[in-house]
């Protein structure tokens, strides 16, 4: 009987000495697991936006249709804000010319996201101008222009049960211009 009176404590020290772990591991899973949700979710809007990018070319309203595209799936980020969205004449090896040169069209967004709405929210960062026109957009044969969409968001910690801090993160995606096989002969 005295073996047992000695080992009565042993269980509760163990408990208390996992139980914290155990819950610090459930909260930071589901903390990443947020963040991979955000960032699956931002990755569908830059890929929709390539995609609505490549189709419309050199539409006089490519840029608003991206937008529209892009701000339509970002309205699911739960835990984050977008930050800007970039639409970009893609170098050769698929990297993003600097963001203050010519090629590139840098949107903000100008308040709250417009969610349940036509159009978009997005103006253009008064930081950098907004030069990449249509007419330099080439989708005729044989020599096609890539299109890029890049989406920056921060995500928010929900607990911040272990204080991690707010970090930004992109989401790019390229595609190659659809052809106009409307020109030529």
């Amino acid at each position: 009987m005295r073996l047992f009176k000695r080992d009565e404590g042993a269980s509760l020290v163990e408990i208390a000495l996992v139980v914290p772990l155990l819950v610090a591991l459930a909260i930071g899973l589901a903390e990443v697991g947020l963040l991979v949700i955000d960032n699956i979710t931002v990755s569908n809007a830059a890929r929709s936006g390539a995609r609505t990018g490549a189709a419309a070319a050199d539409v006089a309203t490519a840029d608003d249709s991206i937008l529209e595209v892009v701000e339509e799936d970002v309205c699911n980020l739960r835990y984050g804000d977008v930050i800007a969205v970039r639409i970009f004449e893609a170098n050769s090896d698929g990297s993003m010319p600097p963001v203050a040169g010519p090629l590139v069209n840098s949107y903000i967004p100008n308040g709250n996201l417009n969610c349940n709405a036509a159009g978009h929210s997005f103006i253009c960062d008064p930081t950098y101008s907004c030069t990449w026109g249509m007419a330099d957009r080439d989708n005729v044969p044989p020599g096609f222009d890539a299109i890029g969409v890049e989406v920056e968001f921060s995500h928010n910690w929900v607990t911040n049960f272990i204080p991690f801090p707010t970090n930004n993160r992109t989401e790019t995606v390229v595609m190659q211009f659809e052809p106009d096989t409307s020109v030529g002969g």
